[in-house]
């Protein structure tokens, strides 16, 4: 089996109540029996089962209190950082949730992978309980009732990962038309959104700029936002970030700024996470072009126009620029149009 170590949790719906009883909860042993056969598909199958990509929300910090429960987990592997989540569960629940089961699953201390589940628990089977006492034969009682209907999510760290600031969600609770995963389980108790993977996040970003360039205000505007076109190729790969930060890492002026999130569209996913990813950016940006006041046009590729063209200021006029290069000639065009 791929899980070594298992922790479940007995929670309530505890949102705007009072007198909630304590999350009881225990370890379960790792044996070759069909509770642990089932936890440990949906620990293996999690790469393919939770397809919903999320962020953890920052506090501007570059904090989330709930990912450094979630890294407390995986690095010291006790009951008691996995209770404090389980607490933070039962505070999110409302009512019409209802009681759940929640198990975390951990791999092998080296795998730095992570399956937090909830399953809805049957009111007449928890009347059984003694109180404060959760056992193994519990557990088994209540699981094997609602083994299919799960919420669960999942977060990586290490080579595979991204340091757990993304997971991959699924729920398997939700009713046909309805949100893809229940909002208190990814918003109030996760502290998380949902994430644009990078192909989308990085083409929104492109769009933008190019956007922005058109929209310009001024030439010196239009100059800062090719030129961060031109230097995002150097991101960190792994890098993660929204179209704000991209700006911020670029150095951009707030003029600039707000011209490029002005031209974010649809406005809401201005907060978007996504990992940058220069094959989908080179595929919506490739070309930098420059027109001149004289009716001249230069183009070369985004990544090579400054090994193409040869650039001097004036000293005498700052705004008057010769450009320069040398090549054979391979091909020539008339159009009508720029």
């Amino acid at each position: 089996m791929e899980i070594a170590r298992v922790f479940s949790f007995l929670t309530y719906p505890a949102k705007n109540r009072d007198n909630v009883p304590e999350v009881s909860g225990t370890e379960i042993p790792v044996r070759d029996e069909k509770l642990c056969r089932m936890l440990n598909d949906i620990y293996c199958q999690a790469d393919r089962e939770c397809n919903i990509p999320i962020m953890f929300v920052t506090d501007g910090q570059q904090n989330n209190p709930v990912r450094t429960e979630i890294m407390r987990i995986v690095s010291t592997r006790r009951i008691d950082a996995a209770k404090a989540l389980a607490n933070r569960l039962q505070n999110a629940t409302g009512g019409q949730s209802g009681m759940g089961l929640f198990f975390v699953c951990l791999g092998t201390p080296n795998a730095e992978k992570i399956v937090i589940a909830r399953f809805p628990a049957d009111e007449g089977i928890v009347a059984e309980k003694a109180e404060d006492q959760l056992t193994v034969q519990f557990v088994e009682q209540v699981f094997l009732k609602s083994a299919l209907a799960y919420k669960a999510v999942m977060y990586k760290g290490g080579d595979d990962g991204d340091d757990f600031w993304s997971g991959h969600a699924v729920d398997r609770q939700v009713n046909h038309g309805a949100k893809s995963v229940a909002d208190y389980w990814i918003v109030d108790f996760l502290q998380s959104d949902y994430r644009s993977t990078s192909q989308q996040g990085t083409k929104r970003l492109a769009v933008a700029l190019r956007t922005a360039i058109a929209n310009a205000p001024n030439a010196n505007v239009r100059h800062e936002i090719a030129m961060a076109a031109q230097l995002a190729r150097n991101l960190n790969r792994r890098q993660v970030m929204t179209i704000a930060e991209f700006c911020d890492d670029l150095h951009l002026s707030e003029e600039s700024k707000r011209t490029v999130v002005a031209a974010v569209s649809p406005p809401r996913t201005l907060q978007s996470r996504f990992r940058f990813d220069i094959g989908e950016f080179t595929r919506h940006i490739s070309y930098r072009s420059i027109e001149l006041d004289n009716g001249a046009m230069l183009s070369a590729e985004i990544a090579r126009f400054e090994e193409c063209f040869d650039e001097a200021v004036s000293e005498v006029d700052p705004e008057l620029i010769t450009y320069s290069t040398s090549g054979r000639i391979v091909d020539e065009r008339l159009r009508k149009v720029k």
